[in-house]
C-alpha cells in the first residue's frame, strides 16, 4: 500500500469528524423545510450541470455515489476530497447584501471487489440551514422588531455497493445514515420597551435513507457508447427529537433578565422525507468526449417534520445537460491536451413556494480536470465554477445571485492486487 493511500484513509477519517460542525449556508431560502439541498456527488459532475446518474469519468477512475450502479467499470481504489466556497448576493428590490461560506463538500473512498462488484463509503452535507433576517412591523403605533435566525443542517454518512449482472447491465444500492440538528429562533422585541419574546425550535435527527440504481451501457461501433442510468430513492421516516420553547425576558444592557418560560414541549416523532427519481442518458467516445442529459424529480410536497409543520414546499423538478472533452488523452507534447474540459447547465423548479409563486433556479457550470501523478492511475485535480440565480427581486421574493467555486482532488491507486514479482 503506497504512502498516498495511507494518507487518504487518515484524511478521510479526520475530515469526516470535522465536517459535522461546519457552516454550509447563508441563504434566507434555507429557512424552509430541511434547508438548502446540497449537491449529492463530486466536483467533476458538478462541472457538467450536475450530471451524475450515469458514468461521468472518461477513465472509469472516480466513484459515483449518486448512482452506485454507474461504478460498473471502476478499476482502481479512488479517494476523493472536495471543498466548496459560495459567494452570494441578495436583492429584495430595495437593498442588496453579500455573504459567503466555505465548507467541505465531499469525502469518499471506493474500490473494486473482485471483477464484478464495487463498494465504497463517503461523507457529505445533505442539507443546510444558515440565515439571519430582521423585519419591522407596526400595530396600533407600536413598532415590533422580528429577528429570525437559523443554523445547522443534515449530514450523510453513506455506503454503496454495485454488481455487474452482465457486461452491459449493473445494479447498485446506497444506504445513507442521516443525522444533524435543525435550529430556528424568532425573537420579537417591542421597540421602546425592554420586553422580548423568544421562540426557539430545535430538531435532532437521525435515520436511514435508501437509494437503488441501475445502469446500462451499450457499445456503438468500435469506440463509442450509449449509457442509460436511473435511481429511485425511497421515502424515509427519520427519527426526530424536537424541543419547542417560548420565553419572555427583559433586556438590561443587552443582557436577558427575569427570564420566564411560557411553554416547553419535547416531542419524539419522525421527519418524513420524500421519494425521488432520477433518469439520464449519455453518448460518448472513449477517452475523448461525452454529452448527456438528466431529469430529477422529488415529491417534496410529502415532507413533514411534525404534526404542526405547515412548510410551504412542493414538488422539485430539475433538468440538467452537459459533457466533457479531452483533446488528446495520450498527448506527450502538450499537457493541456490531456486536461478534461467540462461544461453544463441546469434549470430547477425548487420545492419552495411563496403563495402561488414558485421559486426557480438556473445556472451554468464550467470545470477542468488536471492530470496529476502517474498517467496510469488517472489521478486529477478538479476545479469547477457554478454561476446561478434563485428567485427574483420584488416585494415578496428575494433574488439570490451566487457563484460556487469548487476545488478538490481524486487520488487513485491499485489495492488488494497480489504482486507477481516482489
Amino acid at each position: 500500500m503506497k504512502i498516498k493511500s495511507v494518507l487518504a484513509v487518515v484524511g478521510f477519517v479526520g475530515m469526516g469528524l470535522s465536517v459535522n460542525a461546519q457552516s454550509t449556508s447563508t441563504s434566507p431560502y434555507s429557512s424552509f423545510g430541511v434547508g438548502n439541498l446540497l449537491f449529492d456527488n463530486n466536483i467533476e459532475q458538478a462541472a457538467m450541470g450536475g450530471l451524475s446518474v450515469f458514468s461521468t469519468n472518461p477513465y472509469n477512475a472516480s466513484a459515483n455515489f449518486f448512482n452506485p450502479a454507474a461504478n460498473r467499470d471502476l478499476n482502481v481504489t479512488s479517494f476523493e476530497f472536495g471543498v466548496n466556497t459560495q459567494l452570494s448576493q441578495f436583492d429584495d428590490g430595495s437593498a442588496v447584501s453579500k455573504k459567503s461560506t466555505t465548507y467541505i463538500s465531499n469525502v469518499s473512498l471506493a474500490f473494486p471487489v473482485g471483477s464484478k462488484a464495487r463498494a465504497g463509503f463517503g461523507f457529505q452535507p445533505y442539507s443546510s440551514i444558515g440565515y439571519d433576517l430582521a423585519t419591522i412591523t407596526e400595530n396600533d403605533e407600536v413598532r415590533f422588531r422580528n429577528d429570525y435566525k437559523g443554523s445547522g443542517g443534515i449530514n450523510s454518512f453513506h455506503v454503496m455497493g454495485a454488481y455487474n449482472v452482465s457486461p452491459e447491465l449493473s445494479v447498485g444500492l446506497r444506504a445513507n445514515y442521516l443525522f444533524g440538528d435543525l435550529d430556528r429562533t424568532q425573537i420579537i422585541t417591542t421597540q421602546g420597551l425592554a420586553l422580548s419574546t423568544d421562540y426557539s425550535y430545535q430538531a435532532r435527527l437521525s435515520g436511514f435513507q435508501f437509494t437503488a440504481g441501475a445502469h446500462y451501457s451499450q457499445k456503438v461501433g468500435t469506440n463509442k457508447r450509449f449509457d442509460i442510468g436511473g435511481t429511485y430513492t425511497l421515502g424515509a421516516n427519520v427519527n426526530a427529537k424536537i424541543e419547542d420553547m417560548t420565553r419572555t425576558y427583559m433586556l438590561m444592557e443587552n443582557v436577558p433578565q427575569n427570564i420566564d418560560t411560557i411553554q416547553y414541549h419535547k416531542i419524539y416523532g419522525d421527519m418524513k422525507l420524500p421519494q425521488m427519481v432520477s433518469l439520464g442518458a449519455s453518448y460518448r467516445k472513449d477517452l475523448h468526449w461525452m454529452i448527456g442529459a438528466q431529469l430529477d424529480w422529488g415529491d417534496w410536497g410529502a415532507y413533514q417534520l411534525d404534526e404542526d409543520d405547515n412548510s410551504n414546499i412542493d414538488t422539485r423538478f430539475r433538468v440538467s445537460a452537459g459533457g466533457y472533452w479531452i483533446p488528446d488523452f495520450n498527448s506527450y507534447k502538450s499537457y493541456f491536451n490531456r486536461v478534461t474540459y467540462r461544461l453544463g447547465g441546469f434549470y430547477e423548479a425548487t420545492p419552495l413556494q411563496f403563495g402561488d409563486v414558485g421559486i426557480k433556479k438556473y445556472g451554468m457550470t464550467v470545470g477542468f480536470g488536471f492530470p496529476v501523478g502517474k498517467d496510469r492511475d488517472a489521478s486529477m485535480l478538479n476545479l469547477a465554477v457554478e454561476l446561478g440565480q434563485l428567485g427574483k427581486a420584488n416585494s415578496m421574493v428575494i433574488r439570490e445571485n451566487y457563484a460556487n467555486l469548487k476545488i478538490g482532488f481524486t487520488l487513485n491507486d491499485i489495492w488488494f492486487r497480489k504482486r507477481v514479482i516482489d
